[in-house]
């Protein structure tokens, strides 16, 4: 009962603090807000906030402060499992799949309804700035512009500030010990997407806002004299050139044209971020760096730690080679007896004679009800890391000891969904295909763990293989029910 309070009193304050937060960037634009603000910011000038310190406090401490309680809220609640399958909530239908497309993923209608009212903001945001500046525009000292080239400049400028909007969010969805998003239940999986869309997003009004700069420096035959400027105040524009190019190159690698094809490529060139956000700040400067900040310390915190849980290594314990229908490999790693997961966790893992760098996520396959002391994952070998992953089993495997020698390995995670929702669905029916299938293989062995056979919801899982027919193995279609 004690424990119940709890939870509910941290989501009413958590509740209270994203709406808090929500409100002051709806507030942001309005001259309501401008003249309180202004005022408020004198007033704590010859404080310990100083002058900008206040815009740090109110805008960056709310995020933190609702992923620090939500962090212990989540533990929390993955303290104990279930032991019963629990009551259907009212919400559910909301956040059933109303959405399924090869382009967009799968989305529910709160997802939908959530992407609606962030670009209704961004709209609001734009309308409300661009209006007051059309209602005191004021000449640019060191360019003669027409009218209608001062307005454009404007529109322009403030295309930047809906960039910004989109790079403090832009972290938040790929933060793995610290996920927000497990609060409404969407997974690191499942959040990328927001962080792919933020991006998209953010490098679209940067572009336009880039483009359309350089354009009236052109037409106003300035752009010789500007593009180069490092200025000693005010926004520096050679550092908001150089943010957008080093932008412009991320996104590229980023499609999955590339990514797909030389993951390389993508991994490298993505962490291109550190150069990002500094030419940002010293573009934006501290006065707009505050609205980041937030989603830049908690990424920080959340890689810190990250580093920590995996420096130290382990080795494999054994391994396995499948090669109908394809290659793959089973591996088994070692884990603490105290560490639970839930089924479809994913653990990121380096293999530093491969490479150094490189972390790629596997869905464990393996229950930690069932197997104490270890767990396992299932490696599709493709090409690239998992190809060579294939020749170091393999030649192991085939060597005349008999018994693998010590590969280290690096393991960071688990990271999985905070609760067993598929025990709230009176029927389930999985469908996998490839390597899809591991995920799904983690949820058998869960469902077998339980004791009790009153809560375990009615089964089925449909799995489709397919394969060449010149190398055909096994059936097309092969339906496995479980009663």
């Amino acid at each position: 009962m004690a424990k119940a309070i709890l939870l509910a009193l941290l989501k009413v304050l958590m509740i209270i603090i994203f709406a808090g937060w929500i409100a002051l960037w709806l507030l942001k634009p309005t001259n309501l807000w401008t003249r309180k603000w202004k005022g408020a910011e004198d007033s704590a000038r010859h404080t310990v906030f100083g002058y900008y310190g206040l815009n740090f406090a109110v805008f960056t401490f709310p995020p933190i402060a609702v992923t620090i309680i939500g962090l212990v809220y989540l533990d929390l609640v993955t303290k104990e499992p279930p032991r019963s399958r629990p009551a259907r909530s009212a919400t559910v239908g909301f956040s059933n799949p109303v959405v399924v497309n090869s382009f967009v993923g799968i989305l529910s209608s709160l997802e939908i309804l959530a992407v609606f009212l962030f670009f209704l903001f961004l709209a609001w945001t734009y309308y409300a700035r661009i209006s007051n500046d059309f209602k005191k525009l004021m000449p640019v000292k060191s360019l003669k512009l027409d009218l209608w080239q001062i307005k454009y400049l404007r529109v322009a400028t403030r295309f930047g500030l809906l960039a910004e909007v989109c790079l403090a969010l832009l972290l938040l969805p790929v933060l793995r010990g610290l996920a927000i998003f497990q609060l409404i239940g969407i997974q690191f999986e499942a959040s990328v997407r927001y962080h792919i869309l933020l991006g998209t997003s953010m490098i679209f009004f940067s572009t336009i806002h880039g483009a359309s700069t350089l354009f009236i420096w052109g037409v106003s035959r300035h752009i010789q004299d500007e593009i180069w400027r490092w200025q000693k105040k005010g926004r520096i524009y050679l550092a908001g050139e150089i943010a957008l190019v080093t932008g412009l190159v991320i996104w590229i690698t980023s499609l999955p044209q590339i990514r797909r094809r030389r993951f390389e490529i993508f991994y490298y060139t993505h962490h291109l971020y550190i150069v990002f956000l500094i030419f940002f700040l010293f573009h934006a400067g501290d006065r707009h760096f505050y609205m980041v900040f937030s989603g830049v310390f908690l990424f920080g915190l959340d890689k810190l730690l990250r580093i920590l849980q995996s420096r130290p290594q382990s080795c494999i314990l054994s391994a396995r080679i499948y090669l109908i229908p394809s290659k793959a490999i089973e591996l088994t790693l070692p884990k603490d007896p105290g560490l639970k997961y839930t089924p479809t966790s994913v653990i990121y893992m380096k293999i530093p004679s491969i490479s150094k760098f490189q972390w790629h996520p596997f869905s464990i396959t393996s229950s930690s009800n069932i197997d104490d002391h270890t767990m396992s994952v299932v490696v599709k070998c493709n090409e690239g890391w998992t190809s060579s992953l294939y020749d170091m089993i393999q030649a192991e495997l085939d060597s005349d000891t008999g018994a693998m020698n010590c590969i280290p390995v690096s393991i960071e995670g688990p990271y999985g969904p905070a609760s067993l929702d598929f025990l709230r669905h009176d029927s389930l029916l999985l469908i996998a295909g490839g390597a899809g299938i591991t995920p799904f293989l983690s949820i058998i062995k869960e469902i077998a763990s339980i004791n009790s056979s009153r809560v375990l919801p009615h089964k089925r899982w449909l799995f489709r293989q397919k394969t060449r027919p010149q190398k055909r193995r096994l059936p097309l279609q092969l339906l496995i029910y479980f009663s």
